[in-house]
């Protein structure tokens, strides 16, 4: 019996693939557990073997989603540098990987954020996978804000905004990708993002100088002739 296992669970693992490449498709109401199954050439009977609802074979394909990024996350944040700054940039990396961020899990993941049914069922999960990130953003951006000369006190609730902020432009930029697959890039949106964390870095090391910078910016003032 025990034999059996890994290959009922790697037949399990291309069964919810398939779920995911009829998800994208159809959407959530338009996939059923005869369509999955003629996707994944098996029978119905297989399919209900291993998923014995819809609902059940929803809840797998989110989790199945969820832990392959919190495998990614993990493989990457592991190898990355102790600096904030290299864990900022290899968290934000992590986020457009290539193996979760595809054209079809980026529908299924928008399936379960948009869709009404869905996202009544999954709010608390979703949220709960949502926060994970977000905390770390938060911790790691925190720690760049105290780095800084001129740290600041409320250097906490800074992070916490920047950290939204900044999750707010990824969720916006896995939307575009979705939409405009064929002239999205995933580095360009990498690339705004660390810009975005730059610019936060230098204003609040240099925010006592940023109008005097600002008027050197702009060059000598020239006072009109008095009559």
């Amino acid at each position: 019996m025990a034999k059996n296992a890994p290959i009922r669970s790697n037949r399990k693992k291309e069964l919810i693939e398939a779920t995911i490449a009829v998800i994208a498709a159809h959407g959530y109401h338009g996939t059923t557990v005869s369509r999955v199954a003629k996707s994944a050439r098996v029978s119905t009977g297989l399919m209900n073997f291993h998923f014995t609802s819809k609902d059940k074979l929803f809840e797998e394909v989110f989790k199945y989603l969820a832990d392959e990024y919190f495998l990614v996350w993990n493989t990457r944040i592991q190898a990355a540098p102790a600096d904030a700054w290299s864990r900022l940039q290899t968290m934000v990396e992590a986020y457009f990987d290539r193996d979760v961020f595809t054209s079809a899990k980026l529908a299924v993941w928008f399936s379960f954020w948009s869709d009404p049914e869905l996202r009544d069922k999954f709010r608390d999960a979703a949220t709960a996978v949502e926060r994970r990130y977000v905390k770390e953003l938060e911790h790691q951006i925190y720690n760049l804000v105290i780095l800084q000369p001129r740290a600041k006190p409320d250097a906490r609730k800074i992070a916490v905004r920047v950290a939204g902020a900044l999750s707010a432009m990824i969720d916006g930029f896995w939307l575009q990708a979705l939409l405009y697959p064929k002239t999205f890039k995933a580095k360009d949106a990498i690339r705004s993002c660390m810009a975005f964390l730059k610019l936060l870095t230098f204003i609040t090391s240099s925010e006592r100088n940023l109008p005097r910078w600002m008027e050197q910016r702009a060059g000598p003032r020239h006072n009109p002739p008095q009559c």
